[in-house]
């Protein structure tokens, strides 16, 4: 296979990771310039994955003295796609971060809070957060991430309710063709208004993980479940991606969902055009790495000037990397010998 080896993703995931543990600050909170959940809410699934498990308990600490009775985490927040645009965003991560590193007791609550969020006659999960006025409706990056939530921690029936939400989200698109709505409302009509999220898919600089974050939630229904139209559902979005939309859905900042999600089809279906579309989203992600380690808009080597979609960044391209990388290999560990299909 050319461009980085799986290792090379891994080492490159793991130089970021070790960046962030040198710099994380004494109560675990991840050096943002402000302290906001924004910077750290990918910190405990990120730092596990790459074997700084002391770390990640540090912010899984630090993530317990903000959380609320209820489960929910509302503060500090301050970017407005995390107050009503995609909510849960935050809390799913938190959730899975939790879980993987064994704070069942955080995850469990923290879970049980972004239960309450879905909408039951539609199984999508709700875009605004509870302090929020919002009119019942649910989006394709909450339902993704709640849905991968329920299903790290065992609640299958609500990770099949939000798959439904997206299928019927996918099926209700007017002009796919040319645009991708990503909010439905609480009856589960796709929203064409102008304040709910489109992409205009024919366009560069579209935020790409409303649609890359359902392929890979799909892709991992599947596996769970072994059912096949969470795999069609996946590999449609994936197809839709690569044949219908700009080259940009590849190559912008928030194509790693897809580069995972490929990834993973990869390995479960042997297709290599799946492949392709992995190693050249893993290959872009080590090729944008500054080389201090993280991953910045603008890079700086002065912590004080990083703001906490840096962090956000960084700790997942950590994630993705590392799944891109094994997935990848095992799927070459697969298919080796077996030719395209």
């Amino acid at each position: 296979m050319s461009g980085n080896s799986p290792q090379e993703l891994k080492s490159a995931a793991q130089r970021a990771a070790n960046w962030l543990v040198e710099r994380q600050r004494p109560n675990g909170a991840l050096p943002s310039r402000t302290a906001v959940i924004e910077s750290c809410y990918k910190g405990m699934w990120a730092l596990h994955t790459a074997g700084h498990t002391q770390a990640a308990s540090a912010v899984a600490d630090y993530v317990t003295s903000l959380l609320q009775a209820d489960g929910d985490i509302p503060q500090p927040r301050e970017e407005e796609y995390f107050l009503d645009v995609h909510y849960l965003y935050a809390n799913g991560y938190l959730t899975i971060g939790a879980h993987v590193l064994g704070r069942f007791g955080l995850s469990s609550k923290l879970m049980s809070f972004v239960e309450t969020m879905q909408n039951p006659v539609t199984g999508g999960f709700r875009s605004h957060g509870p302090a929020v006025p919002g009119d019942g409706r649910c989006d394709s990056v909450s339902t993704s991430i709640s849905g991968l939530a329920a299903l790290y921690t065992g609640r299958l029936s609500v990770a099949r309710s939000a798959a439904d939400f997206l299928g019927s989200l996918w099926a209700g698109q007017p002009d796919r063709e040319n645009l991708f709505h990503a909010v439905a409302d609480a009856q589960g009509n796709v929203l064409t208004s102008d304040d709910a999220v489109t992409i205009s898919v024919r366009k560069a600089e579209g935020d790409w993980y409303f649609i890359g974050l359902p392929a890979l939630f799909l892709t991992a229904l599947h596996e769970a479940t072994e059912d096949q139209k969470y795999l069609d559902l996946a590999t449609e979005l994936m197809t839709y991606m690569d044949e219908t939309c700009d080259d940009d859905a590849f190559i912008d900042s928030s194509c790693g969902k897809a580069g995972v999600a490929a990834a993973m089809l990869y390995r479960l279906t042997g297709k290599p055009r799946y492949r392709e579309i992995a190693q050249q989203i893993g290959d872009l992600l080590c090729e944008r790495q500054t080389p201090y380690g993280y991953w910045s808009e603008e890079e700086t080597d002065d912590v004080a000037d990083l703001f906490w979609g840096d962090l956000d960044m960084t700790a997942e391209y950590v994630m993705w990397l590392d799944l891109i990388a094994r997935n990848l290999a095992s799927g070459e560990r697969v298919w080796a010998g077996a030719g395209a299909r």
